[in-house]
């Protein structure tokens, strides 16, 4: 009796770890839509995100899930073929996405799709439920190879330039990534296959899966707040040398952004690429490698900023709010324009102005006693 009680126990507690970490994969979706977080890497981790709170969800709710169920187990298929992808932006941010990928996501997504609209439409009555079963177990078979070869792939990311020549807290983050994704991997789907393996009880395996999706989902934001705070494409740029044809698409970028295309709030390097009739991963090298800029985004904001600089300096819109400075300027919302005026200039928007105003007074001759 008190061994029941203390696997209902297990089995509780691993829930409660499972449903916490599903809120913070929830936290990071909502703050990448709040913010407007654009990039690849968040864009990405934003998807690997719905998939593992569709993993968690369907772990502690299962049988309540009703109508639901279907799209969460289509949804958590974004889990181990998008982890790649985020591990790639993470440590290779100009890889272009190529066939491989499409191949891999579609191989890990497609069986799960057959088996649930089989499962919704009641294919078997149709086509015949042993038609149904083996080209189900004949597509489970191939999930499980792009599964395995997407996490393989995963795990080199995070080995692919590794050198001691890199900054000790890049070596840390990729040692954290590498030790936390391999362990997780390796007990989750190698020593419990998804919690299949019977040797030993429920409460363990769960209890096991948990610590796992906690950790994993843990690191991956200690990580992920390092690169936001150090842009890996700003090593890059510095180190790399750009090419004749980087310089060249520069200069064209230069030549569109200063025209005016910056105050566009809706402008993502594919709308710029689209103008130039270049790729985007072209114009992301170049920004990078030939203009210097660690990313796209924050190249805009310095033209976005000199913009709003210009207007606060200048006395004839003293009155004008810095609400519309900042739209005026290319900025979608104030708390963008806010965040990137304070790390370009080291003062609040309001703050530059009062100090630009004191100054003036202090140089016009009406303001000697």
């Amino acid at each position: 009796m008190n061994r029941v009680r203390e696997e209902a126990g297990v089995l509780e507690l691993a829930m409660t770890v499972k449903l916490a970490a599903a809120a913070i994969a929830a936290a990071w979706i909502i703050a990448i839509i709040a913010r407007r977080m654009t990039e690849p890497l968040f864009v990405l981790w934003a998807i690997f995100c719905t998939g593992f709170v569709s993993v968690m969800l369907i772990d502690v709710f299962d049988g309540a899930l009703g109508p639901v169920r279907p799209l969460l187990a289509v949804a958590s298929c974004a889990t181990c073929s998008v982890f790649w992808l985020v591990s790639r932006a993470l440590f290779r941010p100009a890889a272009a996405m190529g066939w491989l990928a499409l191949v891999i996501v579609a191989g890990v997504f497609i069986p799960t799709i057959f088996d649930q609209a089989a499962l919704v439409t009641g294919a078997g009555r149709v086509l015949g439920d042993g038609f149904v079963a083996t080209t189900s177990d004949r597509l489970d078979g191939m999930q499980a190879f792009f599964t395995s070869l997407a996490l393989a792939l995963a795990f080199r990311e995070g080995l692919i330039g590794w050198s001691t020549r890199l900054p000790a807290a890049e070596r840390k983050m990729r040692l954290l990534f590498l030790s936390t994704f391999g362990t997780g991997v390796g007990f989750c789907l190698v020593l419990f296959d998804h919690g299949r393996l019977t040797l030993i009880s429920p409460g363990v395996t769960a209890a096991i899966q948990s610590a796992c999706a906690i950790a994993i989902i843990a690191s991956m934001s200690v990580i992920l707040r390092h690169r936001i705070r150090h842009p890996l494409a700003a090593a890059q740029a510095r180190s790399a040398e750009p090419s004749a044809e980087d310089r060249a698409l520069g200069q064209r970028v230069i030549g569109l952004v200063e025209a005016g295309a910056y105050l566009d709030p809706d402008l993502k390097v594919a709308e710029l690429a689209r103008r130039l009739h270049e790729r985007d991963y072209k114009v992301s090298r170049a920004v990078t490698t030939a203009l210097g800029a660690s990313n796209f985004n924050r190249f805009i904001n310095r033209y976005r900023i000199r913009h709003a600089k210009a207007i606060l300096r200048d006395p004839a819109f003293s009155n004008r709010s810095i609400l519309d400075i900042a739209l005026e300027s290319g900025f979608a919302s104030l708390g963008p324009f806010n965040r990137s005026f304070r790390e370009e200039t080291g003062l609040t928007p309001r703050e530059y102005r009062r100090a630009g105003t004191k100054g003036e007074a202090r140089s016009s001759p009406l303001a000697t006693p």
